[in-house]
């Protein structure tokens, strides 16, 4: 299974009939305007009603593709544990996308499962706190995360084993 395949399951079931519902109800409006009483042909010869209809058809993919964004961060804001309320107002109500944006720019990494009880641990956590066993190298100082690499500590500056440098 493919990486897009696996974020495309996170997205609700019901955000993907939304954004479909939308989508047709945006496309019957429109195709309403578009088949003008015959009174009206004269001001709206064929040509422009075929580029009317197809640049609504292309503003109501937007608006499909628009609704199961929102709902992506939905679930992937609570999957990470974040506020989810918070953050779908934020990329509804912040125009020209810049909402979304800034969701995928300061989303918090995703959590890891101890491998003891299976409780997840944030991305500051270098210990489980339902089984205090370590989920994540830490410095033997501080006890704070440390990352794969790391030949010192980024709180306190203590050099680190040699098993974290590989």
């Amino acid at each position: 299974m493919s990486r897009f395949q696996k974020e495309w399951t996170l997205v609700p079931t019901a955000a993907r009939g939304v954004a479909a519902f939308a989508y047709l109800a945006y496309l019957t409006l429109m195709a309403s305007i578009w088949l003008l009483p015959p009174a009206m042909e004269k001001q709206f010869p064929h040509p422009v009603q075929w580029g009317f209809f197809i640049g609504t058809a292309a503003l109501g993919l937007l608006l499909w593709a628009f609704i199961l964004l929102v709902g992506y961060i939905w679930a992937d804001a609570t999957r990470r544990q974040m506020n989810a309320v918070l953050w779908v107002l934020l990329a509804i109500f912040i125009p020209n996308a810049i909402g979304i944006i800034l969701y995928f720019i300061l989303r918090d990494p995703l959590t890891v499962p101890c491998s003891s009880c299976g409780t997840p641990a944030g991305k500051d956590e270098a210990f489980c706190s339902g089984c205090g066993a370590s989920v994540r190298p830490s410095c033997a100082e501080c006890k704070q995360p440390v990352q794969k690499g790391w030949t010192h500590c980024g709180r306190c500056g203590a050099a680190l084993a040699s098993e974290n440098a590989s």
